[in-house]
């Protein structure tokens, strides 16, 4: 088998950090678009990275397909790249799409009718900017993403219709198809993609055709989709990962969790969120091999209705399987996680679950973390895919990657945020090492959990406690691992949606600084090891694809 591009001595390490962090995320593959360009100027192979910038901006534009600045860039490199690369009618879509994207010289009126509150208001001044062609690229642009956020994607589909006439026609399918993804009906999306595709192919193909074939169960299609683009661009880290979990039954996959379980939750004056989290909690299937898994749940001395809902759970259950602790104080989240992990009834299993007191889990949440937990039982923490209840368009939290700084940044640590920057189309369903997870579902081995300290309580109230573990899991040699094909809704609001009060910023931005300052000369490890995880795992599933025949060896 030939070395696979990941293995190659040559290529960049920053970029290598980029594009193993995920391939999804307009900005992220922006970033990687231009470090390929970089890298092509004085390169043995310049038609080769001139080719691979191209595939990055292309799925960039896939991203955000809109955004005219993407286009631009790209419009700019056809003239050099090889014959063939592109078909002329994608090409004139590029082209007119640049052309025809501009940007207003003030948006103060549109910016004032933000901060009010007439929606309706809103909403008819972005219709009229789109109707009249004022910039109505730009103006589509913001309405959608505005209307994405309300869930109405029939009006998303009727302005898209009324800007995208003429050359910029094929968008239309691109974008009806990204809505009909976002909605919930991927066959209609899959028809839509098809339709762009027979108009004006995109190069290497359409990433989001795979995951709507996944989305409506086809998986045989889903297959042909994903083989084709992986196939095409190699470096395509999240095709590769999707289809490596389709073709293995990863994606599918559920077990019976090895061993006991203690189910480990802590609350302060939610009693309603807390009622219908354990609602979700106790009709799923707990099961384990050495019986069901109990329940605790720390009550952080709330003054609602807390205690009567973990009385009245405590009394319709059977015995011993809910098990109330009540403090005096709040002690906030990082003490209460420790405390939970240091009460003896909690200590006696096997394994040690922490969930948040406002998610909703799916009924076989656990199997799928047990299945996790067998593909990779060398990790520290095995976490999952978290939604925004409110709107599952949005994603809250995946696999988080430590990212390459930029030149000249004055950052010391960046995280990944692909998630953040765009719509949660089906691109973070893999099964992988990462290097941390997001801590409202997480589970433990109990000795790996107490094995590299509790959890800071420096951290308290709450926020970044669950990273800073993760960091030290993998520093310990037991990187965190990520489960993409299980979901759990999240029902505290995402910014895009709600503002985060003012306490809540200069907190979480306190607990930065301090995460920042308690890891600050260990960053070259963490980066070290994630990549070699990463990597690793990565060349295992395209060996395994290779020798099924879908990817060439």
């Amino acid at each position: 088998m030939t070395a696979p591009w990941f293995d190659d001595p040559r290529f960049p390490m920053p970029l290598l950090d980029l594009l193993l962090a995920g391939t999804v995320g307009r900005d992220h593959l922006l970033r990687a678009a231009a470090l390929a360009g970089e890298t092509a100027v004085g390169a043995d192979a310049p038609g080769l990275w001139r080719r691979r910038q191209a595939h990055l901006l292309v799925a960039a534009l896939e991203e955000d397909s809109l955004y005219g600045p993407t286009a631009a860039v790209l419009a700019g490199l056809f003239p050099i790249l090889p014959a063939g690369c592109v078909a002329p009618a994608f090409a004139a879509l590029v082209t007119a799409l640049a052309a025809r994207f501009t940007v207003p010289d003030n948006t103060a009126y549109y910016q004032r009718l933000l901060l009010g509150d007439n929606a309706g208001r809103l909403d008819r001044y972005l219709e009229n900017e789109i109707q009249t062609d004022r910039h109505a690229l730009f103006w589509l642009h913001v309405a959608l993403r505005r209307a994405v956020l309300q869930r109405d994607f029939d009006r998303a589909a009727t302005l898209a219709g009324s800007a995208l006439t003429g050359t910029l026609a094929p968008l239309r399918h691109k974008i009806d198809g990204d809505l009909a993804l976002l909605g919930g009906r991927p066959a209609q999306a899959m028809g839509h993609y098809a339709a762009l595709q027979a108009k004006a192919p995109w190069p290497g193909g359409l990433f989001r055709q795979g995951l709507a074939a996944l989305a409506a169960g086809d998986a045989p299609a889903a297959q042909d989709h994903l083989a084709g683009l992986a196939r095409a661009v190699p470096e395509h880290v999240s095709a590769m990962l999707a289809l490596a979990d389709l073709v293995s039954g990863r994606g599918e996959a559920r077990s019976l969790l090895p061993g006991s379980l203690s189910v480990a939750l802590y609350t302060y004056n939610k009693a309603d969120d807390l009622n219908r989290t354990l609602e979700s909690l106790l009709v799923s299937d707990l099961a384990t091999s050495s019986g069901p898994g109990r329940v605790y749940v720390l009550d952080n001395a709330s003054v609602d209705a807390t205690p009567d809902v973990v009385a009245a759970w405590t009394g319709r259950i059977d015995p011993g399987r809910l098990t109330g602790i009540r403090l005096p104080v709040n002690i906030g989240a990082p003490a209460a996680r420790n405390w939970l992990a240091a009460d003896a009834r909690v200590r006696e299993a096997d394994y040690v679950a922490y969930l948040d007191d406002d998610v909703d889990l799916p009924r076989d949440w656990l199997a799928r973390l047990a299945a996790a937990a067998k593909a990779y039982p060398e990790a520290g923490v095995w976490g999952c895919h978290v939604a925004d209840a409110h709107n599952p368009a949005i994603a809250q939290g995946i696999d988080g990657m430590l990212l390459p700084l930029p030149s000249g940044s004055n950052e010391p640590l960046i995280l990944s945020d692909l998630h953040a920057q765009g719509f949660d189309y089906g691109g973070f369903a893999h099964l992988r090492p990462c290097l941390t997870v997001m801590g409202c579902c997480h589970l433990f081995r109990r000795d790996r959990l107490l094995g590299v300290g509790g959890f800071d309580i420096r951290y308290s109230p709450s926020q970044y406690d669950d990273v800073d573990h993760d960091l030290r899991l993998l520093l310990a040699g037991l990187p965190p691992v990520y489960q993409g094909h299980l979901t759990i809704g999240h029902r505290r609001p995402s910014p895009a949606l709600a503002p985060v009060r003012p306490e809540q910023l200069a907190g979480g931005q306190a607990n930065w600084q301090k995460l920042v300052a308690k890891h600050d000369s260990r960053y070259a490890a963490m980066a070290t090891l994630q990549r070699d995880a990463a990597t690793r795992d990565l060349r295992r599933k395209v060996q395994e694809l290779a020798e099924a025949g879908i990817v060439g060896k």
